[in-house]
């Protein structure tokens, strides 16, 4: 492939909803460029972009591809995103690589959920946009109804450039309304509605233009199309332009527009750093090679065999082997220059989200910022020993998936693994048992509830033993108050006259705090309350550290239950965005989730609900909303758990701490 300056290439992602035909639109696109001697089918699973199992076995794309082509003395670097939100983590690393991004939508189903992520995302990195309706062949395709839907939803600068030429499986192609020839007869009408559309949205732009549409003063082509493109490149306006992957018609008129319309990389604001500056964007593992480290380079270049910095690890780095893909088809490349995009095997500490550039001069690139993953399930190895096996399997699995997270819950202590879905879990521990060989079991996080008191309560804690030599003694009083939400635990003592010795009291305190974290009803961290030790004895022989550690937690556990004791449960600040037909459904769910609504907007539904309620509500939300709706929440706080949720968990804690004492026994 050739070399090419960034005012000569185009760095475009392809996102959209599922479904909507992104994977075969690049296929279409490079079949029809070259690149691809025959274009491949998802449903036959032979496409370059859909190459790993797992995508071929679910027909759906898990990864961003990288598929390169040239046209037009050109090169685009076009990156095939996902369209379920579960693997969205994809979208970001795709679309903080570009300029520019085509959201494709069904010209027959319309709209759906990767439609908001898509252009949220897009606008939050200011990329300039564009909407492909795709499937013009299909029955019940329906482009002037889709174009305003579409503008409903998204606005009037949103605005067709190109009508269709046939319907339905009679789909031939598109004319642009910024063409000098005349309309074909039957799009006239048409084109002359959608074109005074065009002129008066670009008119809102340009001054010069506003003036002559005002005083109905002739437009030329060539003003108009500059206007277009400007206000496309300052992201005032977004063409839609429509086309059928599968029958090819209208796939030259989208690479014409995508060359009229979309940015070239020389109109990235980070092409000016004065100093190099690249961001490794996506980490993956492939098996016999290891991590592939795809480099966006905005300023400077990386060259086979040269050092360059990571300035988020603060470590030197060198480029071995230089190449870009076409899916999994490797082409070297010698450089990777300003602009453009390639990858890197094998390098040592680079991952995903990292900043490349001077270690004296470094770039002013904005951080990756990734969405919370909404799924958590516990895992453990089905093999005893594997146990390190596994965190070095998911430790790895995470530097490749920013959505993807693990940690060790110390309060249940518990392996815990979090995902965007149900889908992206089972993708991942897929992967972990395919690369590493390991068996998981899965189970419901549990849920971190805590204890605490809602009264005062003084009491005595007494060990007394008496063995062949010496014994052991310990004896204190202690008082406990309830403190306010948040407040964690305070220890205090008040001992007079030598009651209980000085050297004895971090010991007191060192049995109530372990008390504390194995909890007292139900097996939970007791958080939130005051202990003072008032009083107390000691023997000159028999007392010890250990003694009065045991009395400290025996009183406290005693004391405890007299103080009118109370199970807490997260109570968590959720947002729900859903179409706005889903809406009834969705706040009668989370009322019957025990759920508070504190806003109900157009599209949008926020609550504080239980924590302990969304165990399933990923895929409850999937079913009410046709897959179109999506949620993210936050710990708001702790609130008294309703006396039937806590009546259970004493119930099941107790039953556990009776079958371990039968096994004490037994043993």
């Amino acid at each position: 492939m050739n070399q090419y300056t960034a005012d000569k290439i185009i760095n475009l992602a392809v996102a959209g909803p599922a479904g909507a035909g992104k994977t075969t639109l690049s296929e279409a696109l490079l079949a029809k460029t070259g690149a691809l001697s025959r274009q491949g089918s998802v449903a036959d699973g032979n496409t370059v972009s859909d190459f790993d199992p797992e995508e071929i076995k679910r027909k759906t794309s898990i990864h961003a591809a990288l598929l390169a082509f040239e046209h037009g003395g050109r090169k685009i670097n076009l990156l095939d995103c996902p369209g379920y939100g579960d693997f969205v983590g994809e979208l970001v690393c795709a679309l903080s690589a570009v300029e520019g991004t085509a959201i494709i939508l069904d010209a027959a189903s319309g709209m759906g959920a990767g439609l908001d992520t898509a252009w949220q995302e897009a606008n939050r990195l200011n990329l300039a946009k564009m909407i492909v309706l795709n499937k013009m062949d299909k029955k019940q395709a329906d482009f002037d109804g889709q174009v305003e839907a579409v503008r409903k939803k998204l606005g009037d600068s949103v605005v067709a450039v190109q009508v269709p030429l046939g319907k339905e499986a009679a789909f031939k192609g598109t004319f642009s309304l910024l063409s000098d020839a005349p309309p074909p007869a039957e799009v006239k009408d048409e084109c002359e509605l959608y074109r005074d559309t065009l002129v008066a949205a670009a008119a809102e732009t340009d001054e010069k233009l506003m003036d002559a549409y005002l005083q109905n003063k002739p437009i030329s082509r060539e003003e108009l199309l500059a206007a277009v493109k400007k206000a496309i490149a300052e992201k005032k306006i977004t063409p839609i332009v429509c086309v059928s992957s599968e029958t090819g018609a209208g796939i030259d008129e989208l690479l014409k527009a995508l060359a009229d319309f979309m940015p070239s990389a020389d109109r990235s604001p980070y092409s000016k750093e004065p100093a190099p500056a690249a961001l490794a964007f996506k980490t993956s593992a492939e098996a016999h090679v290891g991590d592939l480290n795809y480099i966006r380079v905005f300023s400077g270049e990386i060259k086979h065999g040269g050092a360059f910095y990571n300035l988020t690890q603060d470590k030197e780095e060198k480029a071995g082997q230089i190449y870009t893909l076409v899916g999994k088809n490797r082409l070297d490349m010698p450089v990777i220059c300003a602009g453009d995009i390639g990858v890197l095997p094998k390098l040592r500490v680079t991952k995903t989200a990292d900043k490349l550039g001077d270690k004296k001069n470094p770039s002013n690139l904005p951080d990756m910022v990734f969405p919370e993953p909404l799924v958590s399930v516990s895992v453990k190895p089905k093999t005893k020993g594997d146990e390190e096996k596994m965190a070095l399997g998911l430790e790895s699995l995470m530097h490749e998936d920013s959505t993807f997270q693990m940690r060790y819950d110390g309060e249940t202590r518990e392996t815990v693994v979090s995902a965007m879905g149900d889908i992206h879990l089972d993708v991942m521990l897929s992967r972990l048992k395919a690369r590493y060989n390991i068996e998981i079991e899965t189970g419901a996080p549990r849920i971190p509830y805590k204890e605490t008191i809602r009264g005062r309560a003084r009491g005595q804690g007494k060990y007394k033993k008496q063995t062949g030599g010496h014994g052991q003694y310990g004896d204190v009083w202690l008082e406990l108050d309830p403190l306010a939400r948040g407040s964690g635990f305070v220890f205090e003592e008040k001992i007079f006259g030598g009651a209980v010795p000085k050297n004895y009291i971090p010991a007191v305190e060192k049995g109530i705090r372990e008390a504390l974290v194995a909890g007292v009803v139900a097996g939970y961290p007791v958080v939130d309350l005051k202990v003072t030790l008032v009083d107390g004895s000691y023997h000159e022989v028999d007392s010890s550290d250990m003694a009065f550690k045991i009395a400290a937690s025996m009183g406290f556990k005693k004391i405890f239950m007299d103080a009118r004791p109370v199970i807490l449960e997260p109570i968590v600040n959720l947002s729900v965005q859903s179409p706005p037909e889903f809406l009834g459904d969705i706040t009668g769910d989370l009322n019957k989730r025990r759920g508070k609504i504190t806003a109900v907007e157009t599209d949008r539904v926020t609550a504080l609900v239980p924590l302990a309620e969304l165990a399933s509500y990923a895929g409850a939300l999937h079913s009410m909303t046709h897959g179109r709706g999506g949620y993210t929440y936050k710990f708001a706080r702790y609130e008294d758990a309703p006396g039937g949720i806590q009546e259970k968990l004493i119930s099941i804690y107790t039953k556990l701490k009776e079958a371990g004492e039968l096994r004490e026994k037994a043993a």
